[in-house]
């Protein structure tokens, strides 16, 4: 039985919170559980955002969460907030409004600081955003303003 286990990293939702024709601001909500008995430290967890844009995944964003603690056998839900700027976003939207929804992506690697050593944990998760989720997160915004 290994002395140290792996940390369990979640997607647990992309909220778009602004979309426009130059930028789409969203809040990439994971969660990082710890099942040891020790805390740990995630040193940092990179990570790439993309849409499906018909054929093919592109790139729309990136992030990175910074260090952050997670007690021993609790969990901890990073909200990070991601705006992207690029060509590939004209490809997302248009995917988008055509068909009602559009497939994304987080790819990363969570980098994990212990006592003695380091290691990384490659992860995935694809999730769909539909146009009634953009416009829940939309009227939510509205309403805190």
């Amino acid at each position: 039985m290994p002395l140290l286990h792996d940390p369990v990293i979640t997607l647990e939702e992309v909220r778009l919170t602004r979309i426009s024709l130059s930028s789409l601001d969203f809040v990439v909500r994971i969660r990082v559980r710890n099942e040891n008995l020790l805390g740990i430290t995630l040193r940092e967890l990179p990570f790439t955002v993309l849409c499906n844009c018909g054929t093919r995944d592109e790139q729309v964003a990136s992030g990175n969460t910074g260090r952050v603690k997670i007690p021993a056998r609790d969990s901890t839900v990073l909200n990070i907030p991601v705006s992207s700027h690029n060509a590939a976003l004209i490809g997302a939207l248009a995917a988008f409004f055509t068909r009602g929804s559009v497939r994304v992506t987080i790819r990363g690697t969570a980098v994990i600081d212990a006592i003695l050593f380091d290691w990384s944990i490659p992860f995935a998760k694809t999730l769909p955003v539909t146009m009634e989720q953009v416009a829940d997160s939309l009227a939510g915004e509205r309403d805190r303003q």
